[in-house]
């Protein structure tokens, strides 16, 4: 377990800053919420739009991919790829951070 913990800070992916804040949510999450409330948080959409809405803030806002070296024209194709990614990123993050909290206690 242990080990699995100290490559999860050695690969550098708490760096992402979406992955840090699923991170933080999880542990405030695993915390307040019984088994319960975490069937019903992780059933209805608003953990979901929040992943959406993070992940296309990240991409669109503070990491954009642009078509020519100029930095002229945006390449939407990749950000939408790549926002899929991260808004998954952040709902297994989150997830997997709430089951390490339960494992815990």
């Amino acid at each position: 377990m242990f080990r699995g913990l100290a490559a999860l800070f050695s690969s550098g992916i708490l760096l992402n800053p979406v992955a840090l804040l699923a991170l933080v949510l999880g542990i405030i999450e695993g915390i307040k919420f019984d088994s319960s409330q975490l069937v019903a948080f992780f059933s209805d959409w608003p953990i979901y739009a929040l992943a959406v809405f993070v992940a296309l803030v990240y991409n669109f806002v503070f990491v954009r991919c642009y078509l020519d070296e100029n930095e002229i024209s945006l390449d939407y194709s990749k950000m939408m790829a790549n926002s899929v990614g991260s808004a998954f990123l952040f709902l297994a993050v989150n997830f997997f951070s709430v089951l390490f909290i339960y494992f815990l206690i």
